[in-house]
């Protein structure tokens, strides 16, 4: 019994090992620059070794998809677990975390999810629900964030903040995009400092009795 148990043991962490370094691949070339002979010698593994854990590329994708989703996601959750920081204080730790860790790369490889989002969910509704389902959750905890400003009388009591959780996302990612593209931070670094202003100008309006602009309904 405790021969199988350490087996088992043995087999996750090699199953691991794959995930991780497909990972690093796929976040510096891309998945179709990515071949499974490259995570096999990277990985320090046997092909039979591969194939005992993913039956194709496709599947060891989804694998990658979903270690970047909890590798990010679970990072945003120590930013926001701060009892110490008020809401809109834990939303701003966390976007100037992941500004900072795109600009430790010189902004050159930008977000794993957002390329795999551009190379990868055309390819597959398989990619396309994983990536769509990363990126809702993000979406979720940010949100949860800014319900809890509406709780506190921070922003107005008929708030979307669902809608404005997506609006920050769309806009973090879109500066992410451009920096890597231009090998600048400057546009991330823009929209982070426009994100926040709007949740600062709403939390204004709130303070000042000042009704906050309409905007169309989705």
């Amino acid at each position: 019994m405790g021969g199988q148990a350490a087996t088992v043991s043995k087999g996750e962490k090699t199953r691991r090992r794959i995930v991780g370094h497909a990972t690093l691949l796929m976040y510096e070339r891309g998945y179709a620059k990515t071949t499974i002979d490259d995570v096999i010698a990277v990985a320090g593994v046997t092909k039979g070794s591969f194939y005992f854990h993913f039956a194709s590329k496709e599947e060891l994708g989804y694998a990658v998809i979903e270690n970047a989703t909890q590798h990010i996601l679970g990072s945003m959750r120590e930013s926001l677990v701060r009892p110490d920081l008020t809401p809109y204080e834990r939303i701003e730790f966390m976007l100037e975390g992941i500004q900072g860790i795109v600009e430790a790369a010189d902004c050159s490889r930008g977000c794993i999810l957002g390329n795999l989002a551009l190379e990868t969910s055309n390819l597959s509704e398989g990619f396309r629900e994983r990536i769509a389902r990363a990126f809702r959750s993000w979406s979720e905890l940010i949100a949860c964030e800014l319900e809890e400003m509406k709780e506190a009388g921070e922003v107005p009591p008929d708030f979307d903040c669902a809608a404005y959780a997506d609006f920050a996302i769309s806009a973090l990612e879109g500066g992410i995009m451009i920096s890597k593209v231009t090998r600048d931070p400057t546009p991330m670094r823009n929209n982070v400092v426009l994100i926040l202003e709007q949740f600062a100008n709403l939390q204004e309006r709130c303070r000042t009795g000042q009704k906050a602009p309409s905007r169309a309904k989705r």
